[in-house]
């Protein structure tokens, strides 16, 4: 794969260096994007919550990325992107889920926008693209890791107070016709199996009612063929600003139904809602807020499964800056890893000062949504402590302090010494 895409590029680059000259007189076709994101992180007691044990590490997680933008017609543009996400020196420590997975330079996005297509408020995108919608719950970019990306169809209708986004993606392919095989050459339905592939489809309505203020509703089927097909309807309402005081708020309601495997029927339901109020001081913003997520666990008792499934939404930041929890059923990526999805708690303060600093703190706390029985529903508390910089328009520095003190769910009545993840990142954007 590098070999193709480094191939790709260079012919690119040649284009671009023998275009004629009246391409070079008027405006460039192409632009070039791209980031440089690296973070030095500090954790400990991540795997067995016990300080006299060494597990603790330190690593260095980056992301880099360049990325061409194409316009060459009226209605007609393309992006291309390619990155390589990893851990810097050895392949050090990982934590499941968490975009360090070792992979080498990958095509990020490739794509391919046709605009105003069939009406003058359609456009369709086609190809290997991210995907966001509302608050990133259920459709992020996950770009505090290695990102998250679809290849399928996106299309859209921009109204005047209305968008509707539609797509079909194949977030997983396992299909007879891989590699350089001639499919007359394989029986359909051989090894690999076609119904392993992961069919990805919906639709997300936001209607612009007012000023600052949004009400979402979408319908999400996350289809693995004959063993399952989720559906995802909800609902979400939500009014923010940063240039004026007055209350803020976030809303929104996942509910799930359909068929979770072919004997249990998918009943699984998440919640996120924060509520909190703004003021302003000449350039400088205060926030203070109260926030609640919230993911259903599965019954053991239960014939349906009642536990959330998750999209494909951005979980950085969602129930903490130490990411200890996912709003999903088994919902940890540390040492332990009970069922019974989790609710979240916190109370917190974010300030904005000149344009250029940002101060916040804030405390969680964490409980299993569903016990099955276990001696006790508590996961812990935490708090989280971080100071951003603006250096420049595309030049951005953060610190992050988190520190889990986790509770008996997690280490079942042993040692619960505390967890702790400091990072400080830079980040250049173009």
């Amino acid at each position: 794969m590098k070999k193709f895409i480094y191939l790709g590029l260079l012919a690119l680059g040649v284009v671009l260096m023998v275009a004629p000259p009246v391409m070079a007189q008027e405006e460039k076709p192409f632009t070039i994007h791209g980031e440089v994101r690296y973070r030095g992180e500090y954790d400990t007691n991540t795997t067995d919550f016990d300080s006299n044990t060494h597990d603790t590490a330190m690593f260095w997680p980056y992301r880099v990325r360049i990325a061409a933008e194409g316009h060459f017609s009226k209605n007609v543009s393309a992006w291309i992107e390619i990155q390589n996400a990893n851990t810097g020196g050895v392949a050090g420590p990982t934590r499941t889920g968490f975009g360090f997975d070792g992979s080498d330079v990958e095509l990020y996005q490739g794509n391919v926008t046709l605009d105003q297509l069939w009406s003058k408020n359609f456009s369709l995108r086609i190809g290997r693209q991210e995907i966001v919608a509302g608050n990133e719950l259920l459709l992020g970019d996950l770009d505090f890791y290695a990102g998250i990306t679809h290849d399928g169809g996106v299309g859209n209708w921009k109204l005047k107070k209305v968008n509707l986004m539609v797509w079909y993606s194949r977030p997983v392919e396992n299909t007879v016709f891989g590699g350089n095989v001639s499919p007359d050459t394989l029986g359909i339905g051989a090894a690999p199996n076609p119904s392993t592939s992961v069919d990805f489809a919906g639709g997300y309505a936001t209607w612009a009612f007012k000023k600052d203020q949004s009400f979402d509703v979408y319908l999400m089927d996350l289809s693995g063929r004959s063993v399952s097909s989720v559906q995802t309807v909800g609902a979400r309402y939500a009014h923010d600003s940063t240039t004026k005081d007055g209350f803020i708020w976030d809303a929104e309601l996942a509910q799930q139904f359909g068929d979770f495997n072919t004997t249990q029927k998918a009943k699984g339901r998440a919640i996120e809602g924060w509520f909190g109020y703004n003021w302003k001081k000449g350039r400088n913003v205060h926030r203070v807020y109260g926030r609640l997520e919230s993911a259903t666990g599965d019954k053991t008792s239960s014939t349906d499964y009642e536990g959330f499934v998750p999209m494909f939404g951005d979980f950085h930041n969602r129930t903490g800056r130490g990411d200890w929890f996912r709003l999903q059923d088994v919902s940890t990526g540390l040492g332990a890893s009970p069922g019974g999805g989790i609710v979240a708690l916190s109370a917190g303060y974010n300030g904005f000062y000149n344009d250029r600093h940002e101060f916040g703190v804030a405390y969680w706390k964490y409980e299993l949504q569903e016990d099955n029985g276990a001696a006790s529903k508590d996961l812990g508390k935490a708090f989280d402590v971080w100071y951003g910089f603006n250096y420049s328009r595309n030049v951005n520095f953060v610190v992050s302090l988190s520190q889990l003190n986790p509770d008996d769910a997690l280490t079942g009545g042993g040692t619960n010494d505390s967890v702790k993840r400091l990072y400080g990142q830079a980040r250049l954007r173009f």
